[in-house]
């Protein structure tokens, strides 16, 4: 009977980790996100593992680019795995037909990058920096 309890014990001890674990990179990414203007949904929308290449491509080399825009830098991380992390966008300021993104790359749950798009065929992706005009 002991063995079943501790058991139980260990199994909703690492569910409330886990928890804990992902409501803390939520907050990490939301953060991040609104320290750059953007106000996102709670939790994200989708969630996908990805690894940087150790050379980049020129759409790598481009997505660089607009990293940094907003002062941020892919190249330290070239050859890194991580998560991208997808939330809906709430502020987006200008009127789009279609629904907005911004995207978070994370590296061992830390926020490095990201970028704001549309989901639409003929949409756009930008840089974190918000949208005056």
């Amino acid at each position: 009977m002991w063995l079943y309890s501790v058991t139980v014990a260990v199994i909703i001890l690492v569910s409330i980790a886990f928890v804990a674990f992902a409501n803390d990179t939520n907050y990490r990414n939301t953060e991040f996100l609104s320290r750059f203007g953007w106000e996102v949904s709670p939790n994200p929308i989708e969630k996908e593992r990805f690894t940087l290449p150790i050379t980049p491509d020129d759409i790598y080399t481009n997505y660089n680019s607009l990293q940094k825009e907003a002062g941020l830098d892919l190249t330290p991380y070239y050859g890194k795995s991580g998560i991208r992390y997808t939330y809906a966008v709430l502020n987006y300021p200008f009127n789009e037909n279609s629904q907005v993104r911004a995207n978070v790359l994370t590296i061992d749950g830390v926020p490095i990058a990201g970028d704001i798009m549309t989901v639409k065929s003929d949409g756009f992706m930008r840089s974190l920096v918000f949208p005056v005009n």
